[in-house]
């Protein structure tokens, strides 16, 4: 169905198409990048040493439909957090797309880099993406009242997780 390959330098254009409004950025990446989003930006991230990029490839079609990170990779703690997540291609969305991208990020994280603990933040108005989260087994943990101020409005932010221990029980 998909896969995660890493993401590049080639692959910003592509990425930087799909975010295409202020409100949007700060849904898919917080505080991380500034609107518009640019090259620039995009190279301090994938530089960065404990943070995973990778587009997601539909196998079918071979063509590039979305993005996801694991970052804040702490090997003394074993944790992560999942960011990032993007089905970018509007015609893949409602697929399960963003459940198969979910679920090899974990693998790499549980798996092949053998944490113990992945964390993940929403917008609590995202109900689809909560949904597909919990799908895969995350579990809610509590929730960021009014924690980002988007124009006038504030905006709050579910915090969920998975053990290492809930990933196996899922498999």
């Amino acid at each position: 169905m998909i896969k995660l390959k890493q993401f590049t330098r080639t692959d910003f254009k592509q990425l930087i198409n799909w975010i295409d409004c202020e409100e949007f950025l700060i849904q898919w990446s917080g505080n991380v990048f500034t609107y518009p989003l640019h090259e620039q930006q995009l190279e301090k991230y994938i530089e960065s040493k404990n943070t995973l990029a990778f587009k997601v490839i539909d196998e079918e079609t071979r063509k590039v439909i979305g993005h996801i990170s694991l970052g804040q990779i702490d090997n003394i703690n074993k944790s992560a957090r999942i960011g990032k997540v993007l089905v970018g291609d509007t015609k893949m969305r409602g697929r399960s797309i963003g459940k198969h991208m979910m679920k090899a990020v974990l693998q790499i994280a549980f798996e092949e880099l053998k944490l113990h603990r992945v964390t993940l933040g929403v917008y609590d108005f995202n109900t689809s993406a909560i949904s597909c989260y919990e799908k895969v087994g995350f579990v809610k943990e509590g929730l960021l009242r009014e924690s980002k101020k988007v124009g006038e409005t504030y905006w709050n932010l579910w915090e969920m997780s998975m053990l290492e221990y809930e990933w196996s029980d899922k498999k």
